[in-house]
């Protein structure tokens, strides 16, 4: 007798978690995530990793030097990674220096959240001048 109650309460516990289980219903409706997937520009990427003989290729075949990618222009990219000689390459195609990205920073204070320190003491040369 004692064997069929523990074998039938078994039963019972195993059945009543199936039933459990079972009685979830998931809407794919609510759970759908939709995923865009971040380009960045051939130019920003060779800014970013601070392939200074690609970023002059690019910029020779007539590379925007003031397009945003992703928010940010290529002088944002070079200030927030610290390539001093690429805000210089930059410069020199004629970048925007002053003007701000998608979240309001400019190039020298994308430089100071980064700690970038080298391109943001060259980056303090150009301070905006007010008229």
């Amino acid at each position: 007798m004692k064997k069929s109650v523990v074998v039938l309460a078994l039963a019972l516990g195993f059945s009543i978690s199936n039933l459990n289980a079972s009685n979830v219903v998931v809407s794919s409706e609510i759970n759908d995530v939709i995923v865009q997937p971040v380009e960045v520009s051939p130019l920003c990427r060779a800014v970013a990793t601070g392939n200074t003989e690609e970023v002059k290729r690019l910029i020779n075949n007539g590379a925007d030097v003031n397009a945003k990618s992703n928010g940010m222009m290529p002088i944002h990219y070079a200030a927030k990674y610290n390539r001093v000689e690429l805000i210089k390459v930059l410069i020199t195609a004629g970048s925007e220096i002053h003007k701000s990205c998608d979240k309001g920073y400019t190039a020298l204070r994308h430089a100071e959240k980064a700690n970038a320190d080298d391109a943001a003491l060259f980056l303090k040369r150009f301070k905006k001048k007010t008229v």
